[in-house]
């Protein structure tokens, strides 16, 4: 049943964004629920059913890395500069299963192009910790998702090898109005420029958060306000075009 409603899934790509000069420097791999319908819908609820399913996960991640093979390793040769990042849970990624995967889908070229995100629940985690010191070997860099959810002291990610820190929509939220939410963001800019780690705003939807981030120092943004996430067909075209028109305020939606 479980790979059944895995067959359901495409793989989409969201553009992260450089908030400085609009090109784009990644994507989000994303996983989307196909109806019958033909229509296309978040598959968080199925994320959530097959995160309890330790064979569904890897059916799923096998799945995740195929499209970004069939789809996204092409346009690598054309544009050398961008990334692009993918959920692998540690019951993959530190569990010794990964390696083959890349083998077989003959992706171990390519894994200086790959960002794994953890969240802080799995990062701190033992397996999680394990997982980061794996894709470390391999020369996979590593994002810590959805930042500011979860209930841990800063203390706790003393130690872990970390080159992204993504900073939550619900953080971002209230910035524009509260200035302890201001404060707060440009604190976390600090802590990740201390800690040698890019930062990524994501669930940017306005013109004018995205010139608050750029102004508080974020280095990419996330969001609706670019693009929502699109089939691996259009990565090409879009990395060409790039974003550079929507830094001005005339380009606010």
């Amino acid at each position: 049943m479980a790979n059944a409603r895995i067959d359901a899934l495409a793989t989409w790509y969201q553009p992260i964004v450089d908030l400085e000069t609009g090109r784009i420097i990644g994507f989000e791999a994303l996983s989307r629920e196909l109806a019958a319908d033909g229509s296309v819908r978040s598959a968080a609820a199925l994320m959530d059913a097959l995160e309890r399913d330790p064979e569904a996960q890897y059916a799923l991640i096998h799945r995740l890395l195929e499209s970004i093979r069939r789809e996204v390793v092409p346009v690598f040769a054309q544009h050398p500069a961008f990334y692009v990042s993918v959920n692998i849970p540690p019951a993959v990624l530190g569990t010794g299963r990964i390696m083959p995967m890349f083998e077989e889908l003959n992706l171990e070229p390519w894994l200086s192009r790959l960002v794994v995100e953890l969240t802080e629940r799995q990062a701190l985690s033992e397996l999680g910790r394990t997982a980061i010191d794996t894709a470390r070997a391999l020369g996979i860099a590593v994002a810590l998702d959805d930042f500011g959810t979860g209930h841990s002291g800063l203390s706790q990610f003393v130690g872990l090898d970390l080159d992204i820190l993504k900073v939550d929509r619900s953080l971002l939220l209230p910035v524009l109005g509260n200035r302890t939410a201001a404060r707060m963001l440009r604190g976390i800019v600090a802590l990740a420029a201390a800690l040698r780690m890019r930062t990524v705003a994501e669930g940017v939807e306005s013109w004018e958060q995205a010139f608050f981030l750029r102004a508080a120092g974020i280095d990419y943004g996330q969001g609706y306000y670019w693009s929502p996430a699109m089939p691996g067909s259009k990565i090409a075209a879009v990395l060409q075009r790039g974003f550079a028109d929507r830094l001005e305020p005339n380009a606010a939606r």
